[in-house]
């Protein structure tokens, strides 16, 4: 076993935060949370937004762990969401980093990312960690949000993981995508030829178990496999053992519902796993029928 370490995760019950504590802690380790809500033994209170925060979370913390951010697709793309959307992840890594102080035994950072860092791209490339940022909001964001992350180079190494879709029984992407399949109204989005990059959420959990262990450096793409949109919902739907005969769902209605938003089901981009398999991960779910078998029967 890894040696054992002290823990502080930001993000520490949410979807992906949840499976991530209890893998952490089945492995040895010691898990604090930060939370809005300091309801359990662990668990520290914070409120970034207002700058308050129990410093005692920081005593002995070894890794530092930022799975925060508000979600992409969860509201339009506002002028305020956008905000928003930029503050709940640049706003808590600079928070955490104004209490560097308070950690005087840190001696690895990671820091939540998104595999839209290269921007929407149709062609069939796939896009390496040394690829530069695309230039679309999404882009943007990842860009600003990795900068923050960055700032903690000044302390210790810094990983920033580039998530792509999650697949989980118990949230993310499949969460939204089930009611409408589960009606027989399984459709493509668009042309469906646009990329979906996605990971199940054991492999998500195992590549952060993994850079813990390693204690990697730098931006790692969190993707398993990249299929079309086409491909993705017809596999869904057969794994449901529901029809896939609807017609695919005009690009203009996605608009009039979602504005800019829908951009990330219209568009898509694709991303190369070598880094992270070369790092010494291996998936344990690297082709979507098994990725998706799993997620739906958990």
């Amino acid at each position: 076993m890894a040696e054992s370490k002290k823990i502080l995760i930001a993000g520490g019950t949410g979807f992906i935060g949840k499976a991530l504590v209890q893998e952490l802690r089945q492995s040895g380790h010691e898990v604090h949370i930060l939370s809005r809500k300091a309801e359990a033994t662990n668990v520290y209170a914070w409120n970034p937004d207002k700058g308050e925060i129990d410093v005692a979370a920081f005593e002995g913390v070894q890794v530092l762990i930022n799975l925060c951010g508000s979600g992409i697709a969860d509201q339009r793309w506002t002028k305020e969401r956008k905000k928003e959307l930029l503050a709940s992840r640049i706003g808590t890594n600079a928070f955490l980093f104004s209490k560097i102080d308070h950690m005087p035994h840190l001696e690895h950072f990671i820091s939540a990312s998104g595999i839209n860092a290269y921007g929407f791209d149709t062609r069939d490339v796939q896009h390496a960690e040394t690829d530069p940022f695309g230039s679309d909001f999404l882009s943007n964001l990842v860009k600003e949000w990795e900068k923050s992350a960055d700032v903690f180079t000044a302390k210790c190494p810094v990983m920033k993981v580039r998530i792509a879709v999650v697949l989980g029984p118990d949230g993310g992407a499949l969460k939204r995508m089930l009611p409408a399949i589960k009606l027989g109204a399984g459709s493509p989005l668009g042309t469906g030829k646009q990329f979906m990059p996605w990971i199940h959420a054991t492999d998500l959990v195992g590549i952060i178990m993994h850079a813990i262990d390693q204690k990697l450096n730098g931006a790692y793409n969190a993707v398993a496999q990249c299929d079309t949109n086409r491909v993705f919902m017809k596999e869904l739907a057969q794994q449901l053992k529901k029809p896939f005969f609807f017609p695919a769902v005009p690009s203009f209605v996605l608009r009039a519902m979602f504005g800019e938003m829908a951009d990330v089901l219209l568009k898509g981009t694709s991303a190369t796993n070598r880094k992270i398999i070369d790092s010494g991960y291996s998936f344990k779910y690297p082709s979507l029928p098994a990725a998706l078998k799993s997620a739906l029967s958990s």
